[in-house]
């Protein structure tokens, strides 16, 4: 009786995944385009960081099938997320917020998306510490960012 049910609820699973249009991403697609020209604006560091990762899992400067132009626009900002008893800052919210705009060359066609991610960090009593906190919480935005800014652009692509 169990295997009966089990089977039905798998066929149904199956029969509702293939009719809806589900499609997963497929990291194949990114051997087929070709990042040929990046702009950059704002915020150098996280630019930097992100050009550098764009630029390794795009294929810069090769003649793949898809060619195409990116220009991001990055921005930091940071605000205040606690403060103790003595009104001494205990935690920052960090928040990174890039614009990407695409253009598929040869095609004419251009998309553009926004992305902000946010994280949190501790203020120490010792401002090295701080500043360490907030490199790591920056690193870890960034890092999460790139990715996602490549998984926009083989969704809108493909």
């Amino acid at each position: 009786m169990t295997i009966k049910k089990i089977s039905i609820i798998a066929l149904t699973f199956c029969v509702i995944l293939s009719g809806c249009g589900f499609k997963p991403l497929k990291m194949s697609n990114i051997n087929n385009i070709s990042l040929t020209e990046l702009d950059v604006e704002g915020n150098k560091i996280i630019n930097f960081k992100i050009s550098t990762y764009l630029k390794q899992s795009l294929n810069f400067k090769k003649n793949n099938e898809t060619q195409i132009k990116v220009s991001i626009n990055s921005t930091k900002k940071r605000n205040i997320k606690e403060k103790n008893s003595k009104s001494e800052i205990t935690k920052y919210n960090l928040y990174i917020t890039s614009v990407v705009k695409v253009n598929i060359l040869g095609t004419g066609k251009n998309f553009t998306f926004t992305l902000t991610k946010l994280n949190e960090y501790r203020v120490d009593d010792q401002y090295s510490v701080t500043v360490e906190n907030e490199k790591r919480a920056t690193n870890e935005i960034i890092n999460i960012l790139s990715q996602d800014i490549v998984k926009n652009i083989l969704l809108k692509i493909s």
